[in-house]
């Protein structure tokens, strides 16, 4: 335990909550996380509890204020703590995934960001039966403001070459978690819908063969258009769209209890797929991507296939089984689905302006992430 004199050998870090909130938390979230005890270096630094209030503050900025600048900060300071529980093992990890002082930054981060979310959700069926919920579900993708997005229009009729290479930059980091993702959704679910989600989990295994994971084809697509990974210019250039959607799924993910809502976000993710990038394909072959080497494309081309019967899957096979348990949590599964609605239109309408402001760059110079 630190003592009043050890603490005293460094300086009170530099923190003006009310005039420099943003950057200040991503300041000390980094400085934080740059060492190999969180906790202990913001005691040392005097800062135990400031960065809580510096969340709770930057938050109210990013979902009371809608300070845009703030909400960006705040989904990347969300982004980069997720990131300690996805790591890939190696010597020298630190010990900061548990840090009680990042976790209360945390979790004040997605209480506030929830509460904003499920006053963005809108009207919302209750009491619907197991039976019913995917008409429901569907019924609700349907009718939502993101259905049929013109960014896939606008990349199957009018996109040029490099304007759909910047799509693929852009999705690439939620894309290339999605195993992660449905490994998460595994953990702890009842004997009756393991099947259905490891059909799912198969699938993103390429069934057993290493060169058609979901993982290594995409990677695939990168090579040929010789995109460059380099994570945290990708992150960087992210709005917080991007980031939102990105922390959506993996907050349902890694909090046990949002499985419902978790389940109900992944729904209208298998469901929304195929249609989107059927669109994207014939884009890509408008502009001669993967015309010269047509299995460059089997990452998009696998998901129009496969998600159309993952989708029917997910609903029949996983959310009715567990609704015909819990039949209460039918709402929390249409909150998660229409969360993910939300979050995908946010996403994709910065797409659609990020896609129209871009310039014909040479692809080597754009990022992605690994």
């Amino acid at each position: 335990m630190l003592t009043h004199a050890g603490g005293a050998a460094f300086a009170r870090p530099e923190i003006n909550i009310a005039d420099d909130t943003p950057q200040a938390l991503r300041r000390l979230v980094n400085d934080a996380l740059s060492n190999d005890n969180a906790d202990t270096f913001l005691a040392s630094r005097g800062a135990s509890g400031q960065l809580e209030a510096l969340a709770q503050r930057c938050c109210d900025m990013a979902f009371a204020e809608n300070d845009l600048a703030a909400r960006k900060t705040v989904h990347r300071v969300l982004h980069d703590l997720y990131g300690l529980h996805l790591s890939r093992p190696h010597p020298g990890l630190t010990d900061n995934q548990y840090s009680i002082e990042l976790l209360r930054a945390r979790r004040a981060i997605e209480a506030s960001w929830m509460e904003w979310e499920l006053g963005q959700a809108g009207a919302i069926p209750a009491n619907v039966e197991p039976e019913a919920i995917g008409d429901a579900i569907k019924s609700l993708w349907k009718s939502h403001s993101g259905y049929n997005h013109a960014v896939f229009d606008f990349m199957k009729v009018d996109a040029s070459r490099p304007q759909i290479i910047k799509y693929f930059t852009t999705d690439y980091a939620l894309n290339m978690r999605f195993y992660d993702l449905i490994v998460l959704s595994l953990v702890g679910i009842d004997e009756d819908v393991r099947m259905e989600v490891a059909h799912n989990f198969w699938d993103e295994m390429g069934q057993g063969n290493l060169a058609r994971t979901h993982v290594r084809l995409y990677r695939d697509l990168l090579d040929y258009l010789k995109i460059e990974d380099n994570p945290t210019q990708f992150v960087d250039v992210l709005g917080w769209e991007g980031l939102s959607g990105y922390n959506l799924l993996l907050y349902f993910a890694f909090t046990r209890r949002e499985y419902f809502r978790s389940i109900g976000a992944l729904a209208i993710t298998e469901l929304s797929d195929p249609d989107q990038y059927a669109k994207l394909l014939s884009g890509c072959r408008r502009v001669g991507i993967g015309n010269d080497q047509p299995s460059v494309l089997d990452y998009y081309s696998e998901h129009v296939e496969v998600d159309a019967l993952h989708g029917d899957g997910w609903i029949d096979n996983v959310i009715v089984p567990v609704l015909r348990r819990y039949p209460g949590e039918a709402r929390s599964v249409l909150e998660g689905a229409a969360m993910r609605l939300n979050s995908s239109k946010a996403y994709w309408d910065w797409q659609l302006s990020e896609m129209k402001a871009a310039k014909a760059v040479p692809t080597v110079a754009l990022a992605a992430v690994s």
